[in-house]
């Protein structure tokens, strides 16, 4: 039987195949990219291990991918998400409620932008 996580390293290694497949990269080119060995890309892509972060991230800038790409099965928090509920709670404020509502977001992100 196969857990969450085998199901996850398979997704991801899928992708990999995939998008190195579909941009016409090999194993072998990839590796040298990233600065890895082809075996370790074969053994990702057959979901036998899984990218280190630093590993990961090259990944993602050398395939010119969105880590959400990967992970899209495998986050349990999805941004999307949040914006959505968001939205819907924006949209049932009444017209006043909302521009107190903006008027403070705005407030926030320009205090959050001082301190950067």
């Amino acid at each position: 039987m196969q857990t969450g996580d085998d199901m996850n390293r398979i997704a991801f290694g899928r992708r990999l195949n995939a998008i190195r497949t579909e941009q016409q990269i090999t194993a072998e080119k990839l590796a040298e990219m990233c600065e890895i060995s082809a075996i370790f890309i074969r053994q990702i892509e057959r979901a036998d291990r899984l990218p280190s972060l630093p590993v990961f991230v090259r990944m993602c800038n050398e395939l010119h991918v969105d880590p959400h790409f990967f992970l899209d099965n495998s986050l349990i928090w999805n941004e999307d998400d949040e914006i959505t509920a968001l939205n819907e709670k924006l949209r049932a404020l009444s017209p006043h409620q909302f521009s107190l509502v903006m008027d403070t977001v705005n407030l926030l992100i320009d205090r959050l932008s001082e301190q950067l």
